[in-house]
C-alpha cells in the first residue's frame, strides 16, 4: 500500500500487486547501479515448504517488506 498527501495524486491510498520475479529484477537492477553499497537479501524462494500456503505467503510477504525498507 502507498499512502501520499500530494496534491498531484487525486487518490490519497493505493494498492498495487507485484510478483516475486519483479522483486527480483528490482534488486538486479538496484545491483547495477549501487556500487559498494550492499543490496539486501531477497526472502527465498522455496518450492518445498511445510506448513499452509498462508502462512508461506504471510512470510514471503513479510521478507518483501523488509526488503523494501531496507
Amino acid at each position: 500500500f502507498s499512502q501520499t498527501n500530494s496534491k498531484a495524486f487525486t487518490a490519497k491510498t493505493s494498492c498495487v500487486r507485484r510478483r516475486y520475479r519483479e522483486f527480483v529484477w528490482l534488486r538486479r537492477q538496484l545491483q547495477r547501479n549501487a556500487g559498494l553499497v550492499p543490496v539486501p537479501e531477497l526472502p527465498g524462494k522455496s518450492a518445498f515448504f511445510v506448513g499452509s500456503t498462508d502462512e508461506f505467503i504471510e512470510r514471503r510477504r513479510q521478507g518483501l517488506q523488509h526488503f523494501l525498507e531496507r
